[in-house]
């Protein structure tokens, strides 16, 4: 079954829609997931996919990062093999650093190492809205959460989702400013 195939009356889904979310399978190989397990299974294959290709650039955006694998032993070893690599960025928007540092330290002492590739952002203080769970790199893989609660969402979009996807983590960037300093200067 094609996203297309999912509604009979031929509408086409808008990033919104999770009807037939689980059922559906993009043309462009995508599929959905849901819950905690497969949310993180997603996207461990979308790290291991960008650390086994040249993917130059990840653009990841979530509220806090509470429920990534990003501190898991793993995680931070292809994270490490896609780093090594002359030219990658790594772009990060989240609202609430603190989380990172209390349930991934693994990842918090990461990013002190690789600071020179990576840039923490937070959203400008007037956004009241919550920031949506992305994951863009520039392979033109996408992954998206649709329901916060359930962790329900797609990776795989098709071409206009994942255009909307970016312009979505774009206009965050646009208005975003740092946050999570790599070193604390203090006395």
């Amino acid at each position: 079954m094609t996203i297309e195939d999912s509604d009979p009356t031929g509408r086409q889904p808008v990033m919104g829609d999770t009807t037939g979310l689980r059922e559906a399978k993009a043309t462009s190989g995508g599929r959905g997931f849901e819950g905690a397990v497969e949310f993180a299974q997603a996207l461990k294959e979308a790290m291991a996919h960008a650390s086994e290709r040249t993917t130059r650039r990840l653009c990841w955006c979530d509220e806090d990062f509470a429920n990534w694998p990003i501190g898991e032993p793993d995680w931070v070893a292809q994270l490490t093999r896609w780093a090594k690599v002359t030219g990658r960025e790594l772009v990060m928007i989240a609202r609430d650093w603190s989380v990172i540092e209390r349930r991934h330290p693994r990842f918090a002492a990461w990013r002190r190492d690789w600071s020179h590739i990576i840039q923490c952002l937070e959203p400008e203080e007037t956004r009241i809205e919550p920031l949506p769970t992305l994951w863009i790199d520039s392979d033109d893989q996408a992954l998206r959460v649709f329901d916060r609660d359930h962790l329900r969402g797609r990776i795989g979009f098709d071409r206009v989702d994942r255009q909307q996807a970016r312009e979505d983590f774009d206009a965050i960037l646009q208005r975003a400013g740092p946050g999570f300093s790599a070193v604390t200067l203090g006395l």
